[in-house]
């Protein structure tokens, strides 16, 4: 049985019962899981405008989970919503691996494994996106990947090639079309993180099913596909640029015949590649190359498929390493790419004890007639969670074409058109049986109860759920695990040991030993700047002024401040460290004060369109020795009195909550 929850912020407290078969309060139409290696995945549903959770589900900031008989297989978040004229809402949600596109790097350079590498750029993704829900931890990492010695850009380059952008383009680009390989997510709950997980196409028995797909047993369909759009058997590798005095490029000398002895630049060949090189890396057999003209050959695949050219652009800064990483781009593309979409009856759904067929799980394909016989990984699940008997498998590992980038450029913006019309598919006999049951209970309740059912709806899963058509939106849900009340996008979830709170700006948990939030910007938004003496601290006063910020996402900032006092008779100068203060974004002037030798304090005003200080000022007073008793009374100063002083209580950075 399939279950779809949905959890606002990420907070696990705050869950949300979307989906359960033959739940009328937990209802969706043609809910479909997609599953891919090296992608997100998606999940799509329709939502009627009856829906519990019909205004839950916020953008970006919902996580989505679904469960397979109790545990979870995917997760994601909301990304978009398309609704119709009769608001039903065609819901579209991206997996985990999506998180990667809200990261980005700066130009880089790097050399070492690529396991550590990998681990760079999940800290450096974990460090920008802070949320817990977007973050992940790296898992499996097959040794013959993760033990590659790497290497992008170099001392003297930064930034060359491709070696910056979104974190997702950097792990497609440089990691999965150089070494090939695949990615898929999962998920610990011990820690709340995403799980990366990198492999290559080598068989793994230990994530092998039991179960076999045959023919005449649960082999329904099967369709082959044999791709040779990114075949070539003959490789022209392309290095970096470097300033040479001649050209040794084969074309060049050919056409122009005139070597130019001025400095140029020119990218890296082959054509210096010494003998000891082209021994290491170059197969014992199979394989040539011509060094003058540039190129390196796969004999084999050529008297298969005949010479099929390709320039291709490493990152690179010799001959040797040119000659190095082209014998291995060759190694990975020489061959045809063979995938077979199956549907399949997973035998575990008809009742059998066995091991499921699963995503990024091997299979034992049998078919005599279609001559197949291969231990293959499940690259791509469709699973239409209302009929499971439907899913479509597809095994092995495919290419991406021109024809599958323009369309996932296209997204999906035929997304409402495409489900809304699966969705008629099996709408008409949902709302047959939702009548059903509503003209059974008219039946077999008196008047009262009629009316009482107005206001009061009960399910064993659902509890006891108390609204009316006259307040949308509000409703009081009661389980045997706590009482939620819920209003719009906010709900609060009341339970024996916790009470979570959300709003359309975060969530959080309480419970007897703390307070956990969801949900909440605690980045730096903005640092003063101030000139600093020789050991670094900051010198020089912070004078009256506003300082423009848009702050109208934040309902309060915290203050970091510290404070400078000059040196008297007895005593040096210098700063007394930092403090903070919490301060509410609604335009109202406040004091915040540093208790020193004297008091020092400043005013401050807090409004969406920025921050505005006072001047600093500083208490002083005189006192008078008491000749008696020589006692001091620091309450009954002789004068007392205020002093300008823009070195104190100086502003240093300001972080904003939700």
């Amino acid at each position: 049985m399939y279950e779809i929850y949905a959890y606002p912020y990420g907070n696990p407290d705050a869950k949300l019962l979307l989906y359960r078969p033959n739940d009328p309060q937990a209802l969706v139409l043609s809910p479909k899981l997609t599953r891919e290696v090296s992608k997100g995945g998606s999940l799509v549903f329709t939502m009627t405008r009856d829906h519990a959770q019909y205004d839950m589900l916020q953008k970006l900031s919902t996580v989505v989970q679904v469960r397979r008989d109790g545990k979870e297989i995917w997760r994601g978040r909301v990304l978009k919503h398309e609704a119709d004229f009769y608001n039903r809402r065609v819901v579209y949600c991206e997996g985990a691996l999506s998180y990667f596109n809200d990261s980005s790097i700066t130009p880089f350079n790097y050399k070492g494994t690529l396991r550590q590498f990998l681990q760079h750029l999940i800290d450096a993704h974990n460090d920008q996106v802070k949320s817990k829900m977007k973050c992940f931890q790296l898992g499996t990492v097959t040794a013959a990947l993760g033990n590659l010695v790497v290497q992008f850009g170099d001392a003297d380059q930064y930034g060359v090639g491709e070696d910056y952008g979104k974190v997702w383009d950097i792990l497609d680009k440089l990691v999965l079309k150089v070494f090939g390989g695949y990615f898929y997510c999962g998920f610990d709950a011990a820690t709340g993180y995403n799980v990366l997980n990198y492999c290559d196409q080598a068989v793994e028995a230990k994530r092998q099913t039991a179960q076999k797909i045959e023919y005449g047993r649960n082999l329904l369909n099967l369709s082959e596909t044999t791709d040779a759009t990114d075949l070539y058997t003959r490789i022209y590798p392309i290095g970096n640029k470097h300033t040479v005095d001649t050209s040794k490029w084969y074309y060049k000398l050919m056409w122009w015949r005139d070597p130019s002895k001025d400095k140029h630049e020119e990218r890296w060949g082959i054509m210096e590649a010494d003998a000891a090189t082209v021994a290491q890396y170059l197969p014992a057999s199979g394989y040539s190359y011509n060094l003058e003209e540039g190129w390196i050959q796969n004999d084999t695949a050529v008297q298969k498929f005949g010479i099929i050219t390709r320039i291709v652009e490493l990152d690179t800064d010799s001959a040797n390493d040119t000659f190095a990483a082209g014998v291995q781009a060759l190694q990975q593309n020489y061959a045809m790419k063979t995938s077979y979409v199956i549907r399949a009856v997973d035998l575990v759904d008809a009742g059998y004890d066995t091991d499921r067929l699963d995503f990024s799980m091997y299979s034992h394909i049998i078919s005599k007639p279609h001559s197949v016989d291969a231990v293959m990984l499940c690259t791509k699940l469709v699973e239409p969670l209302e009929k499971p008997a439907q899913k479509e498998f597809t095994f092995g590992m495919t290419r991406r074409t021109l024809t599958d980038r323009q369309v996932a450029n296209m997204g999906t913006t035929n997304l409402l058109v495409e489900s809304a019309y699966t969705s008629e598919k099996y709408h008409q006999d949902m709302l047959k049986r939702l009548f059903a049951a509503s003209e059974q209970a008219k039946k077999d309740s008196d008047e009262a109860a009629k009316t009482a059912t107005n206001f009061l709806e009960y399910t064993p899963q659902n509890g006891l759920i108390v609204r009316h058509d006259s307040l949308p939106g509000k409703q009081v849900q009661i389980l045997n695990d706590g009482i939620r009340v819920m209003d719009g996008s906010s709900m609060v979830n009341i339970q024996a040991n916790a009470i979570s709170i959300t709003d359309g700006m975060g969530s959080c948990s309480i419970n007897s030993g703390s307070i956990i939030f969801n949900g909440i910007r605690n980045s730096k938004i903005f640092e003063w700047p101030y000139q600093k003496d020789s050991h670094g601290n900051r010198i020089g006063e912070f004078t009256a002024q506003t300082t423009k910020i848009d702050l109208s996402s934040y309902s309060s900032v915290m203050l970091v401040y510290d404070t400078h006092k000059g040196g008297t008779w007895f005593a040096s100068g210098g700063s007394a460290g930092r403090l903070t203060v919490v301060l509410p974004v609604n335009g109202q002037t406040y004091s915040y004060a540093y208790p020193w030798n004297t008091v020092h304090w400043r005013t401050v005003k807090v409004s969406d369109t920025g921050i505005t200080f006072g001047s600093g000022n500083e208490r002083t007073s005189d006192y008078k020795n008491n000749v008696i008793t020589g006692v001091i009374h620091l309450e009954v100063p002789i004068t007392d009195g205020v002093t300008k002083n823009d070195e104190v209580c100086r502003p240093l950075e300001l972080y904003g909550f939700m």
